[in-house]
Parts: C-alpha cells; structure tokens; sequence
C-alpha cells in the first residue's frame, strides 16, 4: 500500500488534521517525513492503528488510556480499563438522574412561588420533537451485539450533548452599577447593599434583563461587582456607573456538580476551529473584556418566598462563568499567496547568521557552549534568556533552529513573545500579543528533538512555521497596526529565552530584514 497524505487520511477517515497530529505527538500512531518538503504520510499500520484509535474514542475511552490499551497486549488490562470507564459512565448516568430530580424540584418551586404554569404548547414545537426523536435510541433494547452504525448514533448523541456544555453567547456593551468589594465576592453586608439597590430601582419592572455579575479577586483580594441598569438611570453612593463590555463569551454554567469553570472552557477552546480566547482585547470604548462570574437572578429579592437554592444575590454554586472569545481567522489563498511572495522576498534579502557566543546574558541562569551549541539551562520559574546584541527593524524574518527538554522555548521581541510548548498555560504554542494580551493557540512539538521554527512578522500579515508546517498565519496582530499607523515603529532586539528550570539547546538563529 502506498504512503498517503495527512489530507488524505484526514479526508477518507473523516478525522481532523489536528487530531492526526495530536496522536502522532502523544505517541499513538507514527508518520513518515519527506525529506523534500516535511510533509507527513501514513503507512498502513498507521491508518489501522487510527481506526483503532477511532473505535475506541467513541467508546469514550480516553487518549491515555487507549495509549495503554494499544502498547499492551494483555487483554487484562484492556478489561480493567474498559471496567473503570462502565463505572465511570454508571455515575455519570446517577449525577444526571440527580441534576434530573434537581430540575422537577426547581420546576415545582418555580409553579408554586410564580404561579406559573408550562405552556403546553411547547411540546408540539419542531425542535422539541426533533430532539426526543434523537434520544429514541435510549429507549430502546440494548441488543446483545452492537452494530457500528448503532455505535456511530450513540457517539453523536453523547458528542452533541458534550459540545453544549460550553456555548457561545453574545452580548451588548451595557450601562452597569458597580460595587468594589473587598474580598472575591460580596460579603452579607455588601450584598444587603446590592439587593437594596435592584429593589429600590425596581430593576425588574424597568429592564428585566438585567444581569449580576463580578470579576476580579483570582489575583487581588477584591473584587467588582456589577448590576446592568437603563443608561439614564442615577446609581447612589457606593455604587458608581460604568460600563460593562460586549462582545463574543464561551459560557458554562457552574452547579454544586460541576466546578471545572475554566478548564472545560480552556479544553473547548483548544479543540475549537472556530473561536480564540480574547482576554485582555479592548472594545469600541477602550475597555478590555475580564473573564466574569454571571449569577442566576435570585428569587426572594423580588418579595417571593425564600428557597435554599436561591438565598443570595450571588450564590457562587449556581451561576455562570463566561470567557471573552472571539472567531479565528480564516486562512485565505490571498493570504497563502502573500506568504509566499514574503518567502521570495527573504530568500533575496540579505540575512544575519547570530554568532550564538555574541549574545548577551539577560538573566541569572546556566550556560554552555559544546559543539557549536548553545544550551541554556533555566534555574527558576521565571523567564530568563540570551539577547541578540544588534536591533532590527520590521517587517523580518526569524528563524531558529533549537530544542526543549519541557517547556517554554522562547523567541522575544518587541511585537511579541512567542512561545512553544508553553508551560504557564499549558498550551503548546502560543504568539502573546502585547496589545491583546492573550495567545493564539496552534500545536505541540515533541521535547529533545531539534526543530525549525519560521517567524514572519509582515506588514500585513504574521505567520509562524514550525518544521515547515504553517501554524499560524493572521493579519490582525497588533503591531500590524501600529506599523501601518507609523512605518518606523518598531526596531527590535531579539531574545531566546526560557523558563521553569527547561533545557533549551540552539544550533542556529537566523534574522532577516523583508
């Protein structure tokens, strides 16, 4: 059987690049490179060992484990691990059953203290029966031998209603009251003060849309604490006016059962095609978009009958936690094709091969020089490097040629940091922008093997390679900006640096003005 192409297993296996790739880098399956162009191709143990791989994804079993599943041939332990995973799903379906019950108790709360009743109406709606219909493989007989289609079905089912744990909401910028608390939420004295406010504003009759949310107190002892009002609404002291920012926000809601905020939004992030975080990016009024704490609109504050659930105007086991995204950039052949044009013009410009021994210590950390190698050995948790001793102006290319033992290999420059295998945020690759603070995301690299890293930074657009594979190609970095604004902005010094007590060993640093 002849090689075949990432594209091709991807396009007959109905599997994403990126999927290939994240097996191929944890160990799972094994490619074979062009030595012409880098490229990976599949042989035929590895489109078999995909098949298997996929097989088991959807019983659900995870990477990990299907990595033991495969290397070990002894069924005892497949049993063991497939035994671990039925128990697993066991409490799963008991946590549901409980959310379940939960629902029906809110249900009949929500009937006996609003006197309100369903509408019946309803359960004749499309989408409703569309749904029931797409649950009617629960309902019936488990059959002794399961077919793949049957398998296929109840692995879209359990797919689908993971994928709504985390959904992308859109709001307007808003007017809001705000409130600076001391500690990381409210305390009784300060939410007495908060309730007050939305009773004596009659909140729910003059914008009964109105939200309650806070951010801060993960990195300071405080927080803010915000209630959405009309814009010609006068707030009182202590509460003052300001502005609550819009935009694009994964969401999750957060119950007793489920805590893991962040991480279930940080994993769908990492898996998205479609959206970035976009922490830190400012608005049309100037004003960077916090990740934020949204809390269900309590019930008694309205003159209703108290309930246990819903006892404070900001109970931290039944509310939302919402991180500000925004869409990725398409990748365009117009891009492609000024990419390419920016390769040719490197290749004709003249380029500055870095005496590694000329660079200059910028940090307290080992160094050696063995072979014609420069190994830089981090000795703390913070970032700590050599500096190129010349300044170079933009647009330019950076290309560097080193290895990692762990993390944080490190390529600094006035535009940004771009960072592989980043170990603060657990990301693999990560380019912080320092005018959007937060990192785009592409792939993992493997540790103690050389690779070729490709930084272009154009005057209109920005693209990282790594093995000659395109990671990253955007036009809306902000030193693009800058540059159109003011062709002489930037002229850089660059830095290799490190962090977390990694290894980084560089060969070679290339640097050259487009």
């Amino acid at each position: 059987m002849e090689l075949q192409s990432i594209s091709q297993v991807s396009k007959a296996l109905g599997i994403s690049t990126r999927m290939l790739r994240y097996y191929e880098q944890v160990g799972l399956i094994q490619s074979v490179r062009n030595e012409d162009n880098s490229y990976r191709y599949y042989d035929e143990v590895a489109l078999k060992r995909v098949q298997q791989i996929t097989i088991l994804r959807k019983l659900q079993i995870p990477v990990k484990q299907i990595a033991i599943i495969l290397n070990n041939p002894d069924a005892v332990t497949a049993i063991e691990i497939f035994n671990e995973n039925i128990a697993a799903i066991q409490t799963e379906i008991s946590a549901l059953e409980t959310i379940k019950s939960a629902l029906e108790i809110f249900v009949a709360k929500i009937e006996e203290l609003a006197a309100v009743r369903l509408n019946l109406n309803l359960l004749t709606d499309k989408a409703v029966i569309e749904l029931a219909q797409s649950l009617s493989l629960t309902q019936k007989n488990v059959k002794e031998n399961k077919t793949m289609e049957d398998l296929n079905q109840a692995s879209e089912i359990i797919e689908k209603t993971k994928g709504q744990s985390v959904r992308v909401a859109h709001y307007q910028t808003e007017t809001a009251a705000k409130l600076c608390c001391e500690n990381f939420r409210p305390n009784e004295n300060e939410k007495i003060q908060i309730e007050k406010f939305i009773r004596d504003a009659d909140l729910i009759k003059i914008k009964p849309d109105f939200r309650c949310l806070s951010f801060g107190g993960y990195n300071t002892s405080g927080c803010d604490f915000y209630v959405t009002i009309p814009d010609d609404l006068e707030v009182p002291a202590p509460f003052e006016k300001s502005i609550m920012p819009g935009g694009l926000y994964a969401a999750v809601t957060i119950t007793p059962q489920n805590k893991n905020d962040w991480g279930m939004i940080e994993a769908w992030l990492n898996n998205s095609d479609d959206y970035m975080n976009d922490q830190g990016a400012v608005n049309e009024h100037a004003i960077a978009r916090p990740a934020h704490d949204v809390y269900f609109n309590p019930l008694n504050i309205y003159g209703l009958k108290n309930t246990d659930e819903f006892n404070s105007v900001c109970n931290p086991d039944y509310m939302e936690f919402h991180v500000p995204i925004r869409e990725k950039e398409k990748i365009t052949d117009a891009k492609i094709l000024e990419l390419s044009e920016l390769e040719e013009l490197a290749s004709r410009s003249n380029s500055v091969d870095i005496d590694l021994t000329s660079m200059v210590k910028n940090a307290d950390f080992s160094l050696t020089y063995t072979d014609n190698l420069m190994i830089m050995k981090s000795e703390a948790d913070y970032h700590g490097g050599m500096a190129i001793p010349q300044t170079f102006h933009l647009p330019l290319k950076i290309e560097l040629r080193a290895k990692t033992d762990s993390t944080d290999l490190c390529i600094s420059c006035k535009p940004g940091l771009l960072n592989i295998n980043a170990g603060d945020f657990g990301k693999p690759l990560v380019f912080f922008d320092p005018e959007k603070v937060f990192p785009y995301n592409t792939a993992k690299i493997p540790t103690n093997e050389f690779i070729d890293v490709e930084w272009i930074l154009g005057r209109n657009l920005m693209a990282i390679k790594i093995n000659g594979e395109l990671r990253e190609l955007s036009s809306d970095a902000a030193y693009i900006q800058i540059l159109k604004d003011n062709p002489d902005a930037y002229s850089t010094s660059i830095s290799i640096t490190s962090a977390r007590n990694a290894t980084i060993t560089v060969e070679s640093l290339r640097v050259t003005e487009l």
